[in-house]
């Protein structure tokens, strides 16, 4: 450990400085609760995710999402070092092994900054004298492409929803709430008919389905929770398309005001189930995106954000219906500089020069005839 100190003049004011300083290194390391030697990174990380939770500083689709992050990318890597004695050589050489794995930066990320969190909690209330991570650089996430679907692959999809599936079918609804609505799958999955206004023609996002871990056996158990964040809590029109796809669902099914839109009666579409008949869905159509990756269900969702980004629909009601916390999420999310944009985008600036030309030759043409 070094220090500069640039207030002291000569080698013995120095040594006094420096004694002074070691003093008093000394004493916050007597006073200090440090860790204990023999806890491991494993059970360190697992008591403050379970702390975070009983806390309510996150839920349980969190808890549940970083325990996954943990099991995958951090325990079998540096689990079983000490936590107390875990060094910045150890951190870069963690990383570098993540890298090497080809993950992707947002997953490598995730775990990064779930370890880093742990390690800043006790640092910063003295249970750590240093904390590892204090100079270590997070992986550097590259913007993804925003996925999107060509308007002959929207129309595979939609023609395969059709062909497959009846309104009395679950997954009928739900796959075009995907489409039509941009919800995430939890949302699809808690949407009750009475957020549904088919009078009105709205829609309103109140609650979802969030996943947690089961009994520690590697079960995933379900729950019903609020939306994302509170501004995922939002009411927005239908799209016709979507209205009468859900009012044919309605009379065939009989529905009820408590019962789930893609349920069956009072009983929720699991999330997991519903992504594994996507996934089939899927397969059996051959249906992709203009990358040419297997369709997910939030790529319908980013397809939507896609298609009102370039469509020159008003950001804010498009962030509103989205439920992102701000309109520049919605924008840094959506709006990419994909070729369909930049030729949408210039056709609108071909389109306004010669709407500002056509009106300076009329000037001109007005100031000749007189």
């Amino acid at each position: 450990i070094s220090k500069m100190l640039p207030n002291v003049k000569g080698k013995r004011e120095a040594n006094k400085a420096a004694e002074a300083w070691f003093n008093e290194m000394n004493e916050a390391a007597e006073n200090s609760p440090n860790i204990e030697i023999d806890k491991t990174i494993e059970k360190v990380v697992l008591e403050y995710l379970d702390y975070q939770l009983q806390s309510g500083e996150i839920e349980k689709s969190t808890y549940t999402a970083q325990k996954v992050i943990y099991n995958s990318n951090v325990k079998p890597y540096i689990g079983d070092y000490s936590f107390a004695t875990f060094d910045r050589t150890a951190a870069n050489a963690w990383l570098t092994k993540l890298n090497n794995k080809g993950l992707s930066q947002g997953t490598l990320g995730t775990a990064f900054y779930l370890v880093r969190k742990v390690y800043n909690y006790y640092y910063g209330i003295g249970e750590l004298l240093k904390n590892p991570f204090a100079g270590v650089k997070a992986p550097k996430a590259k913007k993804p492409k925003v996925t999107h679907l060509t308007k002959e692959q929207m129309d595979d999809y939609l023609a395969a929803v059709y062909a497959d599936y009846e309104p009395k079918d679950k997954f009928y609804a739900a796959a075009l709430l995907l489409f039509y609505a941009g919800l995430r799958r939890g949302e699809v999955c808690g949407l009750r008919w009475r957020d549904i206004d088919l009078k009105n023609g709205t829609i309103s996002v109140e609650t979802a389905i969030g996943l947690e871990v089961g009994n520690g056996k590697g079960n995933i158990g379900t729950y019903t929770k609020q939306p994302k964040n509170q501004s995922s809590i939002r009411t927005f029109p239908l799209v016709p398309q979507l209205k009468d796809a859900l009012q044919a669902r309605a009379a065939a099914i009989k529905a009820q005001p408590q019962w789930f839109v893609c349920g069956e009666k009072t009983k929720y579409y699991n999330p997991l189930t519903f992504s594994y008949d996507f996934k089939m869905f899927v397969q059996s159509n051959n249906l992709v995106d203009a990358y040419d990756q297997p369709l997910t269900p939030h790529m319908l969702r980013h397809n939507l954000g896609a298609i009102g980004i370039r469509s020159g629909m008003d950001i804010a009601s498009l962030s509103r219906m989205f439920g992102h916390a701000s309109r520049a999420m919605t924008l840094d999310t959506y709006g990419d500089a994909s070729k369909d944009a930049m030729i949408l985008a210039a056709d609108k600036l071909s389109n306004k020069f010669d709407s500002e030309r056509s009106r300076s030759e009329e000037r001109r043409v007005g100031k000749e005839c007189r």
